[in-house]
């Protein structure tokens, strides 16, 4: 197999990180298949995510469907990908390198690291977060659009199988805004141990839809992010709860 180079981000010496433990891509429909055949021909399978699209980290190689994205993610997820520019592509996962063609396609690298947050917003932090302009110049149509029902049942469904506390479920869309918010528009940052990285605003438990920065659909011109994964990615058994992931976007060409 051939290997391409990949920017070294050497870790600092007060935080040990572990090597790259994902390789993120975004796949055209006809590229997906040419990669289909290769991993056939290897006898490598691939697994398919069928319901969540964080499916794809439980395999040493794992790939998304499009169709895939709404079946649980309608409401929170999708609209990042249906208003990004890997809208109608295949998202693709690994455990190691693809082959050199496949290096325009490739979006974020992924390694669990020990980080600590300095700080956590207040509620009216959060909100500041969320009503900025520069987020809000960003936000999909779509997003967070839950029928009230739904949303009364996710409060619900948290509380009674993580303990959470009964709340109005837009003071949970609010946290689920600022999270996101903050690697847009960032507040709160990691010092120069990790690159200044924007991180996560909150527990897994009150993150919805982290795939938007794992799988950099806001495009993030940052060098790194600090990302905790969302109940949903935590709930299949893609992702650790409330470990912080460095996440490296590559500015893809595909």
């Amino acid at each position: 197999m051939r290997y391409y180079k990949i920017p070294l981000m050497l870790p600092r010496k007060e935080h040990a990180m572990s090597r790259i433990w994902k390789y993120c891509y975004w796949l055209k429909p006809d590229i997906f298949s040419a990669l289909q055949t290769l991993m056939t021909s290897r006898s490598i399978s691939m697994l398919p995510a069928k319901q969540n699209p964080c499916e794809v980290i439980r395999a040493d190689i794992g790939y998304a469907a499009p169709e895939v994205w709404p079946l649980i993610c309608k409401h929170d997820a999708t609209p990042w990908y249906r208003a990004s520019r890997h809208a109608g592509k295949y998202l693709v996962a690994s455990s190691f390198p693809l082959d050199r063609e496949f290096e325009p396609c490739l979006t974020t690298t992924i390694q669990p690291v020990d980080f600590s947050p300095p700080a956590m917003p207040t509620p009216e932090q959060e909100q500041l977060l969320a009503n900025d302009p520069r987020y809000q110049a960003r936000q999909p149509e779509g997003w967070g659009a839950f029928p009230h029902e739904m949303g009364k049942a996710i409060v619900n469904g948290l509380a009674k199988v993580f303990g959470t506390p009964h709340e109005p479920f837009e003071n949970l869309l609010r946290t689920w805004t600022a999270v996101h918010a903050n690697f847009i528009a960032p507040s709160f940052r990691a010092d120069q141990s990790f690159y200044h990285a924007p991180y996560s605003i909150a527990p897994s438990v009150r993150i919805s839809s982290g795939c938007v920065e794992f799988f950099n659909l806001i495009d993030a011109a940052e060098q790194a992010l600090l990302v905790r994964p969302c109940i949903g990615g935590v709930m299949v058994k893609a992702f650790e709860k409330d470990r912080y992931y460095l996440v490296r976007p590559v500015h893809s060409t595909a």
